[in-house]
């Protein structure tokens, strides 16, 4: 009796930037990761007979996709699919921040806060009250109804000057590179044989832009990737190894 191959897999997708030693990134949670040939058929009709019909038919091989999505919203994976870069900023106090500040309004500043600690006017000594005069909210500045603080005189002139912390944060300035070549790697588990490995390895594969970024919903987010596998010459060493991919697995 032939043993049974039937797969269902898990595991983790490892990446790197292509032709580099850099060490490999590990996504993170990803919940699909799909390899599809993509195909176009040539036909011949059959002309000798009335009743038509194919003579001939050869389905050739125009592509590979390679899909992905994830699931850990880090820097690294947004910077990645948004051509994009990423770096970090260290938790750390903002001093004297110039910030325009108008009744019942938010401010957002340069950076996430934590905490704000002193709200100033922009000329002078006195500092405005916390609760009254201003609130802490969703990293911002906000300025309620009655505050001591008005609206500017010039609109778009700042008025406070705003003093806040910051944790550490991540940060991604996106579209500001050009597409990148990744090498990918996938180990599993197949968990309908009991849990033998599983590998596979795509040599080159050309950086896809996220599909959406979903940052309201009822649902966990997912950040959907298209690719393409696209040939490494430098890997077809002999007739009988691939240029695109190769997959292995415990027998």
């Amino acid at each position: 009796m032939a043993e049974d191959y039937s797969y269902l897999g898990s595991g983790i997708v490892l990446i790197r930037l292509w032709n580099s030693n850099n060490p490999f990134l590990e996504v993170g949670n990803v919940s699909a990761y799909t390899v599809a040939p993509q195909t176009t058929t040539l036909e011949l009709a059959d002309s000798q007979n009335p009743g038509g019909g194919t003579a001939n038919s050869v389905d050739r091989v125009t592509g590979y996709n390679l899909n992905y999505t994830f699931h850990d919203f880090n820097a690294e994976n947004f910077a990645r699919a948004t051509r994009g870069k990423a770096s970090s900023i260290a938790a750390g106090t903002v001093t004297d921040e110039l910030v325009v500040a108008t009744p019942e309004r938010f401010s957002p500043l340069l950076r996430l806060a934590s905490e704000i600690t002193s709200v100033k006017p922009v000329t002078g000594t006195d500092t405005y009250v916390a609760g009254k005069d201003y609130r802490f909210e969703r990293g911002m500045l906000f300025i309620p109804a009655g505050s001591a603080i008005v609206a500017p005189t010039t609109a778009g002139t700042p008025n406070v000057k705003v003093t806040y912390k910051n944790a550490d944060l991540g940060h991604v300035e996106a579209a500001v590179t050009s597409q990148q070549y990744y090498e990918m790697q996938f180990y599993g588990a197949n968990e309908a044989r009991g849990g033998k490995m599983v590998r596979m390895v795509a040599h080159k594969v050309s950086g896809g832009v996220i599909e959406s970024m979903g940052l309201i919903g009822n649902e966990y987010g997912a950040g959907s990737v298209p690719g393409k596998l696209v040939k490494d010459a430098a890997k077809a060493t002999g007739s009988d190894k691939s240029a695109y991919f190769y997959w292995q697995q415990e027998k």
